[in-house]
């Protein structure tokens, strides 16, 4: 018998790290990119700021500092397969800052773009390194923005429908805007609706009570402050539509708090916002303690999209996934393409790491 050597593989280390705002319009992502010692690349994205401000990019200029000044510095040189030791020592480190906010944001894209090509570097998507898909499919609801216009409204819902959505999720403030959406479409259509926020426990009770009048599927963040579990409470105590929500919520404490209310059945985590994908599964698994749905929160077409995808896929409790759907004259900047839709559903992406690269 001949008995060779084992080869052993080469230790990567982290060559650089680098967050960059790519603009748009109105429109960003923030892209975090990770190379190694030996070229290669993965790339991640942090959360993408308020919305609504003039200059986008400076919305997000404390994230992108995040990683460029407090944490890339402390784990160059660091090997680059070791995601979770990463994780803990950038979070326990950055602890002083907060534990959560703009830290967690910018360690997200960090965590995201280690992942992305820890599965580069094996050929595998992230899925795979995950223990493999959980799900065969998922069903994808189209987010659509604040519209505030009946016939922009019927007009994207219809485009939704025609490339594949058989649910859509509006962030719309008078629910009969909801209201025409459902004459229009009927009741194949599955609505969800989103208010960030914008009520008191009065006001979202009413409101809830005419969205479940009309067969909505869940009413999102019902109340301000979005993270008043108690005034969420009230408003699931009240109502008969279900609760959805955890956007704004960060540490697996925080979800564990807000589960334990017993208020939401749709549990919503923003990959970018909690720390990317490592503590994710953490989350996923607080949703089937809890047995609720995990529906990861998403409205960016780049790397976060696809990161809630594989995370998606990995635990059972996963029941919806969002992907943005804007007019066709607004773009993200990234330039990657929506998933392929099958029947409404999005199945395990193949491609390596993250599986997102831009078009062109």
């Amino acid at each position: 018998m001949v008995v060779t050597e084992p080869v052993e593989d080469r230790v990567a280390t982290i060559e650089s790290i680098h967050a960059e705002t790519l603009v748009n319009g109105p429109l960003l992502n923030v892209i975090v990119r990770v190379t190694d010692s030996d070229g290669a690349e993965g790339v991640g994205e942090a959360w993408w700021g308020i919305a609504d401000s003039a200059e986008p990019e400076r919305a997000v200029k404390p994230i992108v500092s995040v990683v460029n000044d407090l944490l890339a510095p402390r784990l160059l040189g660091r090997e680059a397969s070791a995601i979770e030791r990463i994780w803990y020592d950038a979070w326990d480190w950055g602890y002083r800052y907060g534990d959560q906010g703009i830290l967690t944001m910018g360690l997200s894209g960090i965590d995201l773009a280690l992942w992305d090509l820890h599965g580069k570097r094996h050929g595998l998507p992230v899925h795979e390194l995950l223990g493999g898909p959980a799900l065969d499919s998922i069903p994808a609801y189209a987010s659509l923005p604040p519209l505030r216009s009946a016939e922009l409204l019927v007009t994207e819902t219809q485009r939704a429908i025609d490339h594949g959505f058989s649910a859509v999720k509006l962030h719309e403030l008078d629910p009969e805007l909801t209201a025409l959406l459902r004459t229009e479409f009927g009741q194949e259509l599955t609505i969800m609706v989103d208010v960030n926020g914008h009520f008191d426990v009065t006001e979202a009770i009413a409101h809830g009570r005419r969205l479940s009048e009309l067969g909505v599927l869940w009413f999102e963040e019902p109340v301000r402050p979005m993270r008043d579990h108690r005034a969420i409470a009230k408003v699931g105590a009240a109502i008969d539509c279900d609760l959805a929500g955890g956007e704004n919520e960060y540490s697996a404490e925080d979800f564990e708090r807000l589960l334990r209310t017993g208020a939401l059945r749709y549990l919503q985590p923003e990959i970018t916002k909690i720390g990317g994908l490592t503590p994710a599964r953490r989350i996923a698994a607080l949703a089937e303690v809890h047995n609720v749905a995990l529906c990861p929160h998403n409205f960016r077409l780049g790397p976060s999209l696809y990161a809630s995808i594989h995370w998606a896929f990995t635990s059972p409790a996963s029941r919806w996934i969002e992907f943005p759907w804007m007019p066709t004259r607004l773009q993200f900047p990234f330039g990657a393409e929506l998933p392929t839709l099958v029947d409404g559903r999005v199945h395990p992406l193949t491609g390596p790491g993250l599986s997102c690269e831009p078009v062109g």
